[in-house]
């Protein structure tokens, strides 16, 4: 579920401190240059300073934008102008109790159809995921957010969890999912999906393109910005399957330095899975 806990300022002030580090060496070879120290260690010590420096500079960067889309968000809430439509109801009742997992348990409808959905419970136990495939059948950029109640075969309740997706364009589709702490298996999901009409990003999705190059052990995607403008935050999440059964999943941004993939600018990841399989899905998300 990508939970993680390092702080904000753990990675800015770890490279601040070997920044300085590096910086206190440089003068110190500086200032013995005349007692022999050879020109070529005086020149690597400089180079690793200014590259930590650049790194530095666009850590700095990538902070600040994080902290101004908080900012956003915050205040459109603060102000209460969200306006959100319906476009999937809570069940009155559990699924049957052979109802597999993997099957959608939220009605299509509206705006928003479910493509598929897969379930894939976490081999070390800690996280069910729940991917759906989503495509947006309206005439504008919505973004999506669901809020999902799991239950086990009997009807008991196991957890609950909620997720989101922004700036699905007209027409376009892509995927996200929900994180489920639980001790065992998940039968079936009790869901409420809403909609809104984008209120501060873009869609991108319908501007890239991407190839696939098959390889062992997943596969190496080269994604394209077809559009006129930067896509910004695009990640790709390739979902593997055997049988038809889903059994890894693999995340990755397809960014430059910042953050972005530019007009007409091709970016190339590998991405892998630790489980045999036989068939490869790929999606992509992001904004502008």
């Amino acid at each position: 579920y990508n939970k993680t806990t390092t702080t904000k300022g753990d990675l800015p002030m770890k490279k601040a401190k070997r920044f300085t580090a590096i910086l206190l060496a440089a003068v110190l070879l500086g200032g013995c240059g005349s007692q022999g120290v050879p020109q070529e260690d005086y020149d690597r010590v400089v180079a690793e300073r200014n590259e930590l420096q650049r790194e530095n500079e666009r850590l700095q960067k990538n902070y600040d934008t994080a902290v101004e889309d908080l900012a956003s968000l915050q205040a459109s809430i603060a102000i209460g102008e969200i306006k959100e439509e319906v476009v999937g109801e809570r069940k009155e009742e559990a699924e049957p109790e052979n109802s597999p997992a993997k099957e959608s348990s939220v009605p299509n409808g509206g705006d928003v159809e479910i493509l598929a959905e897969y379930t894939l419970p976490d081999s070390i136990g800690w996280y069910t995921m729940r991917f759906m495939v989503v495509k947006n059948n309206s005439s504008e950029t919505v973004d999506i957010s669901t809020s999902s109640l799991a239950y086990a075969e009997d009807g008991t309740m196991l957890g609950a969890d909620d997720a989101s997706l922004e700036a699905l364009g007209a027409g376009c589709t892509s995927v996200f999912y929900e994180a489920f702490e639980v001790d065992g298996e998940i039968d079936h999901y009790e869901t409420e999906m809403k909609s809104q009409k984008s209120r501060y990003y873009e869609s991108v999705i319908q501007d890239l393109s991407y190839v696939q190059n098959d390889i062992t052990d997943g596969a190496v995607f080269q994604v394209t910005n077809n559009g006129e403008e930067s896509a910004e935050f695009v990640e790709g999440y390739a979902l593997f399957f055997l049988n038809g059964e889903l059994v890894y999943y693999e995340t990755t941004y397809f960014t430059d330095d910042d953050s972005e993939i530019k007009p007409g600018a091709t970016i190339s990841k590998q991405l892998t899975s630790y489980e045999q399989f036989d068939a490869i899905e790929f999606y992509l998300t992001g904004r502008r």
